[in-house]
C-alpha cells in the first residue's frame, strides 16, 4: 500500500486540479481580503498548488511566496501566464524550510492546513507560520468546520457525464479521513488520493494560540459571512503576538 506522503495528493491530481477545484472556493474574495491584511507587504500561501490563488494575487500587485510539497503542482503553476511572478519553494509546508521570514500575511487556504493529517504537523506549521510573520502579521486559515457528528464513511457522486463518472469515497480512521476521487472513463479508472484531520474551531483556536497566535475574527466567508452554529466553513484571521 503506497503511503500518503506529502506530495503524493498533488502528484496524482495536479494535471486535473484545475478543471475540478478551478471554483472551488471565492477567488476574488479571496485576493480582496489578503490584500487588505497585507496592506502591500508580502504574502506566503502554503499549499500553492497550481497558483489558483496565488497568480491572481501575483496579478492585484502583490509580493506573492508559496509552498507546495508537490513538484507536478508547482510545475503547473510555473507553466501558466503570471506563474512567474510567484516565487515557490517546494516542501512540505509543516516545515517551511527555506522560505526566509518577514511575511505579512501566511495563508492557508482550501483546507490546507487540514491537509496536514496529524495533530503534530498541524501544531508544528502554526508554530512556524508565527515564526515566519514579521510583527503584527496575519495568519488567515480558511477550512471546514467538521460536522459535530460525523459518518464513518461514504460515497458520494460527484459528475456524471456520458464520458465520465466521477465519484468520491472515503472513510474515517478517528479523527483522520482517508478518501479518494475516482474518475471512471472508458479509457480506464484513475484515483485521486486525499487525506484530511479536520478539527473544530475551538481546537484550532487553541492549536493557534499554542503557536502564540491571537484569534482576530472568524468569518463564514471572504466576504465577512457571519459566522455561526450552521456555518459549514470558516476563514480565520490570527494575528501573531508579542515574542
Amino acid at each position: 500500500m503506497q503511503p500518503f506522503e506529502p506530495s503524493l495528493y498533488g502528484d496524482r491530481i495536479a494535471d486535473v486540479y484545475d478543471e475540478l477545484y478551478g471554483d472551488a472556493t471565492d477567488v476574488a474574495g479571496t485576493v480582496r481580503a489578503v490584500a487588505a491584511l497585507a496592506a502591500r507587504g508580502p504574502v506566503l500561501e502554503l499549499g500553492v498548488g497550481t497558483g489558483r490563488l496565488a497568480i491572481p494575487m501575483a496579478e492585484a500587485g502583490l509580493d506573492v511566496h508559496g509552498v507546495d510539497a508537490s513538484p507536478a503542482m508547482v510545475e503547473r503553476l510555473r507553466a501558466k501566464p503570471g506563474g512567474d511572478r510567484v516565487t515557490v519553494t517546494v516542501g512540505d509546508f509543516a516545515d517551511l524550510d527555506g522560505v526566509g521570514d518577514g511575511f505579512a500575511v501566511v495563508l492557508l487556504p482550501f483546507n490546507a492546513l487540514f491537509n496536514l493529517p496529524s495533530a503534530e504537523a498541524q501544531r508544528r506549521c502554526l508554530r512556524r507560520c508565527a515564526e515566519v510573520l514579521r510583527p503584527g502579521g496575519h495568519v488567515v486559515v480558511e477550512a471546514v468546520v467538521p460536522a459535530d457528528d460525523p459518518v464513518a464513511s461514504g460515497v458520494a457522486v460527484r459528475d456524471v457525464s456520458a464520458d465520465r463518472v466521477l465519484l468520491s469515497a472515503f472513510r474515517r480512521e478517528g479523527d483522520v479521513v482517508t478518501g479518494s476521487l475516482v474518475s471512471i472513463t472508458e479509457a480506464g479508472i484513475r484515483l485521486h488520493p486525499w487525506q484530511i484531520r479536520p478539527v473544530p474551531p475551538a481546537t484550532l483556536d487553541e492549536m493557534a494560540a499554542a503557536a502564540g497566535l491571537e484569534l482576530v475574527r472568524r468569518h463564514g466567508g471572504w466576504r465577512d459571512e457571519p459566522f455561526d452554529d450552521d456555518s459549514d466553513r470558516q476563514v480565520v484571521v490570527y494575528r501573531a503576538g508579542a515574542r
